[in-house]
C-alpha cells in the first residue's frame, strides 16, 4: 500500500527514545519523517529550542510524534516538547505521545505530571504494559481501568497500548473501546507505526478503528 502520512517527532539526537523508534519504522514504511533535534555542536539538554521552526516543520503533518520520558533530559528539551504540542494543535497536527517507563522510576511522577499537564492537548495517548503498570500504581486505579479512566477524565479521542507477549491490542476511543489480537509478533513501536500508517484511510468508529489496530505491513 502507498503510504502518504507524514509525521513529524521531536527526538534525542540519540534517537533512542520510543517517539524516535515508532518514528523509524514508519520511516522504513514509506511515511514521510521529519525529525526535530537539537543540532549537532549542542548538548541536548540546554539547546537552543528557539531555533526550531515549528511552523515550518509541522506544516501539512498527519501526527506530531513525542515520548513522555523526553521531558526528563533537560529543560530546553521539556520545553520544546510543551512547545511542540502548543504549535502542533496551531497548524493542525495530530499529537501522539508514548508513555513509557524512565530509567530512573523514581522520576516516574514528575513525567506523569508532565503529561497531565498537557493531555488536552493529545489526540493519541499509548502507553506501553510496563507504564500501566507503574501509573495504574501512582494513580490507585486498578490496571483494566486505567485507560479508559485516562481517556475520560482527560477528554483523549484514543488510548491505547499494546501487549508484545499476548499480541494484543486494548484502543480506548470516544465511541467504544475495542481489543484486537495481531498475527505477527512484533515490537509495540512497530505496532503504533502500523496503527498510525493506516488510521487516517479510515473511519474513526470501532470498525475503522479496528482495521487501523489489526494492521500488519
Amino acid at each position: 500500500m502507498k503510504n502518504t502520512v507524514s509525521i513529524a517527532n521531536f527526538r534525542n539526537p540519540k534517537g533512542t527514545d520510543s517517539g524516535a523508534l515508532v518514528s523509524n519504522y514508519a520511516d522504513l514504511m514509506g511515511s514521510k519523517i521529519i525529525k526535530i533535534t537539537s543540532k549537532s555542536h549542542e548538548y541536548f539538554h540546554n539547546f537552543n529550542y528557539g531555533n526550531i521552526d515549528w511552523r515550518k516543520n509541522l506544516q501539512d503533518i498527519h501526527w506530531l510524534i513525542i515520548s513522555s520520558t523526553t521531558v526528563l533530559e533537560g529543560l530546553s528539551p521539556k520545553n520544546a516538547w510543551a512547545a511542540s504540542m502548543t504549535f502542533g494543535e496551531l497548524e493542525g497536527s495530530k499529537t501522539v505521545m508514548i508513555v513509557d517507563v524512565p530509567e530512573d522510576t523514581t522520576l516516574l511522577s514528575e513525567m506523569w505530571g508532565a503529561v497531565i499537564g498537557k493531555i488536552r492537548q493529545i489526540n493519541i495517548l499509548y502507553m506501553t504494559t510496563d507504564a500501566i503498570k507503574y501509573i495504574a500504581k501512582l494513580e490507585n486505579i486498578e490496571m483494566d481501568n486505567l485507560l479508559n479512566n485516562i481517556r475520560i477524565k482527560g477528554i483523549v479521542p484514543i488510548v491505547c497500548t499494546y501487549d508484545e507477549q499476548s499480541k494484543e491490542a486494548t484502543i480506548v476511543h470516544s465511541m467504544g473501546s475495542l481489543n484486537v489480537t495481531i498475527e505477527s509478533n512484533i515490537p509495540y513501536q512497530k505496532w503504533i507505526a502500523n496503527f498510525l500508517n493506516m488510521l487516517p484511510l479510515q473511519s474513526l468508529d470501532n470498525e475503522g478503528i479496528c482495521i487501523a489496530a489489526k494492521y500488519s505491513d
